[in-house]
C-alpha cells in the first residue's frame, strides 16, 4: 500500500510539473532569459528567472546551480541506477544489486552503523541530502530500463513557498527481474527536505526525513561455473542456469529524522553574525533480515549443526540498529576567512537481535546499549582562496561500544594560476561495522558475536596535484589500518593482529582535439602487507573516447563514443549472502576474476533541458569469451540495452 501511494504521488508531482510546464513554457527561457509570449511579459516581469535562480546545496557545501550541461560526468553517473561514478567498483549483473569494491576506500567521517556492504551503495548519507532554493517549482526526473520485467525511476519537486521556505518532495525506486534465477531486486527511496531563514537570515534551519528499503532475491551465484564459461548455446538463456539458493531474501530498511537549527547571537554586518548558536538532531534506525522460505537450501549443508524445519519453523533472522544523536555548537564567524564550530556531542545507540534462534544454549545478548558523549568540531581558514584549511575531528567516551574519534584534515595551495596542490591526514579509530561483528542465523556456525572488539584504526594520508592543461589529476594515498576486521573463509569474523598497509596512485585527464574528447582514469594499489586477507586488484583503467556537438542548428547537442573499462586478474572476495558481506576464498577454492575488457557503446541527445540516454552495454559480451564475473559465482552482465531520459522542468 505504502509503494502504491509513493508511485501515485510520484505521477501527480509530475503530471502537476508538465502542467505547470506547458503553460510557462513559453513565456521563460532560462538559458536566455528572454520571455517569448508577449501576453506574459507583464505578469513576469518582476520574476525574470535564469539558470541562477535555481540552486541547491549541501550541509558542507555552498550554494551550486542545476548543471543542465551535457557532460561526460553526466554519463558515467547516468549509467548506474545509484547515479554514482562506477571507477573502483564493478556491478552485479542486475540493477539494484551489490557491487564489488576494486580500489579500497573509507570515509573517515562515518559513525558505526548497522549497513550491511552488499546495501551500502544506494544510501543517502547526511552529507549528501541536496537543500534547494528556487524562484519556481521545478522537478528533475529521470527513467532507465532494467532487466527483463524492470525500471528504474527517479524524480525529485522542489518549490519554494516563499523566498523564505523551501520544501521537496523526492522519490527513487527500481524493480528488475534480472536475467538469472531467483534474483529479482526491489529498492525504494523516499525523501522530504525542507529549509527556512528570517528575512535578516538570524535564525535558519534545514530537515529531512528519509526511508530507504533496499530488498533483493538471494541466488548464491550459479553452480556450474562451467556452464556459462564454456559459451554452451543451451545456457546463452541465463535462466537455465541453475543457482546455489532458492527463496532466499535479504531487506534492509532505514529510517532517518534529521534537524538542525542555527541562530545569530552577536551581529556583526548586515545579515551575518560574528557569533552563532548550532544545534543538530539526528533519530536514525537500520533493519536488516535475511530469510528463507520453505525448506533450508543445500548450499550450506556442509555447514556443523545447522538448524533442521524441527527445530525452527521460521528460517529467518533479524537485527536491528537504532541511533539517537543530540550535538550543540557554538560558531564563530571571525572574518570572511575564518569559520570555526565546537561543541558537544551526545549518542544513545541501540543493537537488538528480534530473537534468540537458540535462547537454552547461547550466550549471545539480546540487546546491548550504550550513552556517549564527547566534543566535536570544525574548523575552515580561507586565506584569499590561496591556502585552504579544513578539519573535522570528534571524539566520544562509550562503554559497548567502546570509545571512539576521528580527525580530517585537508590543505589546498594555489601556487600557481591553475594549479593547485591538496594535502590531507585523516585518522579515525572505532569498531568495525556491526554487521560484522555480531550475527544470528538460523545456521548455527553463522551465529558470532564478538564480545569484545578492538577499534579498527586507519590512518590515511596523501595528495593531490591538479592541473588545468588537460584537466590533469595526479593523487597518491597511503593507508595503515590496525585491527582490520573481515571474515574470514568460514564466514566467521577476525580481527588481524598485524596492520593492513597498502598504497595507491591516481591519474585522471582529459583531452580534446576540435569536437573529438578522451577521458581517462588510472589506478595503481599495492597492498603491501596482509595481501590475503585484503585481495584487490592492482591496476584498474577507463578510458572513454567520445564525439560531442551541436546539431539542428544548435537548438540540440549529441554525445556519442566508447567506453572501456578494466582491472587487473586477482583472486576476489566471495559474496556471503547472509550478512550482505564479502569473505574470502577458502583453500579448495581459487576463483580469479578480471583482465577482461568490458566495453560500452553510447549516445546522448540533448534537446534543451531533456537528455536522451541510449547504451549498449558491455557489447563485447558474445565477442571475448565468457570470463566475465563481479565476483567468484556472480557473472557481470550480459549485453544489455540501457534505455533512459533525463528531464529538468522549470515551471
Amino acid at each position: 500500500m505504502i509503494k502504491i501511494k509513493l508511485l501515485l504521488l510520484v505521477a501527480s508531482l509530475l503530471i502537476t510539473s508538465l502542467i505547470y510546464s506547458q503553460r510557462e513554457e513559453q513565456a521563460i527561457d532560462i538559458s536566455t532569459n528572454k520571455s517569448s509570449d508577449p501576453a506574459k511579459i507583464d505578469t513576469l516581469k518582476n520574476l525574470n528567472p535564469t539558470i541562477y535562480s535555481y540552486q541547491y546545496w549541501t550541509e558542507d557545501t555552498p550554494k551550486s546551480i542545476f548543471d543542465t550541461v551535457l557532460t561526460i560526468d553526466k554519463y558515467y553517473k547516468n549509467r548506474m541506477y545509484n547515479h554514482k561514478d562506477d571507477f573502483g567498483t564493478i556491478p552485479f549483473s542486475n540493477i539494484g544489486e551489490a557491487f564489488n569494491p576494486l580500489l579500497y576506500n573509507t570515509n573517515i567521517n562515518s559513525s558505526i552503523s548497522l549497513i550491511p556492504q552488499g546495501k551500502s551503495y544506494n544510501l543517502l548519507d547526511v552529507d549528501q541530502v541536496r537543500y534547494y532554493d528556487v524562484k519556481t517549482p521545478m522537478t528533475e526526473f529521470q527513467y532507465n530500463n532494467g532487466y527483463k520485467q524492470g525500471h528504474s525511476l527517479s524524480t525529485m519537486f522542489t518549490h519554494n513557498i516563499n523566498s523564505q521556505f523551501n520544501y521537496s518532495i523526492q522519490y527513487k525506486g527500481l524493480r528488475s527481474e534480472g536475467k538469472y534465477l531467483d534474483q529479482l531486486a526491489s529498492n525504494n527511496t523516499f525523501l522530504v527536505t525542507t529549509n527556512y531563514h528570517t528575512k535578516n537570515l538570524r535564525y535558519k534551519f534545514w530537515a529531512h526525513y528519509l526511508i530507504t528499503n533496499a530488498n533483493n532475491e538471494e541466488n548464491g551465484g550459479i553452480q556450474n561455473p562451467k556452464n556459462f564459461e564454456d559459451g554452451d548455446s543451451r545456457f546463452t538463456s541465463r535462466n537455465r542456469l541453475q543457482v546455489n539458493l532458492t527463496d532466499a531474501y535479504s531487506k534492509y530498511e532505514q529510517r532517518r529524522f534529521y534537524l538542525a537549527q542555527q541562530f545569530g547571537l552577536v551581529p556583526s554586518k548586515e545579515n551575518t553574525y560574528v557569533a552563532s548558536i548550532k544545534n543538530i538532531f539526528s533519530y536514525e534506525t537500520m533493519h536488516y533480515t535475511y530469510e528463507e522460505l520453505k525448506t533450508l537450501n543445500t548450499y550450506y549443508s556442509s555447514v556443523e549443526n545447522m538448524y533442521g524445519g524441527s527445530n525452527l519453523a521460521e528460517h529467518y533472522n533479524t537485527k536491528e540498529f537504532r541511533k539517537f544523536s543530540n550535538q550543540t555548537m557554538a560558531v564563530l564567524d571571525l572574518s570572511d576567512r575564518l569559520h570555526l564550530e565546537a561543541g558537544v556531542k551526545y549518542e544513545h545507540l541501540e543493537f537488538n537481535f528480534d530473537r534468540l534462534m537458540d535462547p537454552a544454549t547461547t550466550t549471545i545478548p539480546e540487546k546491548i546499549k550504550d550513552d556517549r558523549i564527547g566534543v566535536a568540531g570544525n574548523l575552515t581558514f580561507n586565506w584569499n582562496k590561496g591556502i585552504v584549511l579544513t578539519s573535522q575531528g570528534e571524539a566520544l567516551t562509550g562503554n559497548q561500544f567502546n570509545n571512539s574519534y576521528y580527525i580530517n584534515n585537508r590543505l589546498t595551495l594555489q601556487p600557481f594560476k591553475g594549479y593547485f596542490i591538496e594535502a590531507n591526514l585523516g585518522v579515525k579509530s572505532q569498531i568495525p561495522s556491526i554487521n560484522l561483528l555480531y550475527n544470528q542465523s538460523f545456521y548455527k556456525q553463522f551465529n558470532y558475536f564478538i564480545e569484545n572488539p578492538e577499534n579498527e584504526t586507519t590512518i590515511q594520508m596523501g595528495g593531490a596535484l591538479r592541473m588545468k592543461p588537460f584537466n590533469t589529476r595526479f593523487t597518491v594515498q597511503f593507508f595503515n589500518i590496525d585491527n582490520y576486521t573481515y571474515l574470514d573463509d568460514e564466514y566467521a569474523p577476525k580481527q588481524s593482529s598485524t596492520s593492513v598497509n597498502l598504497a595507491q596512485i591516481g591519474l585522471k585527464n582529459s583531452f580534446q582535439y576540435k569536437k573529438f574528447h578522451l577521458e581517462t582514469a588510472l589506478a595503481y594499489q599495492n597492498v603491501t602487507r596482509n595481501k590475503e586477507i585484503l585481495p584487490l586488484p592492482e591496476f584498474i583503467g577507463r578510458a572513454t573516447f567520445y564525439y560531442q556537438s551541436k546539431i539542428f542548428k544548435e537548438k540540440a547537442e549529441v554525445q556519442a563514443g566508447i567506453n572501456a573499462y578494466y582491472f587487473s586478474k586477482f583472486k576476489s572476495r566471495m559474496f556471503f549472502p547472509v550478512t550482505n558481506e564479502f569473505k574470502l576464498q577458502s583453500g579448495t577454492e581459487n576463483y580469479r576474476i578480471g583482465e577482461y575488457p568490458l566495453l560500452d557503446l553510447f549516445i546522448h541527445f540533448k534537446v534543451k533541458r531533456m537528455l536522451f540516454i541510449f547504451e549498449a552495454q558491455h557489447f563485447n559480451s558474445s565477442l571475448s569469451g565468457y570470463d566475465f564475473y563481479s565476483t567468484p559465482l556472480n557473472p557481470y552482465t550480459d549485453f544489455r540495452l540501457n534505455i533512459g531520459i533525463l528531464w529538468y522542468l522549470f515551471t
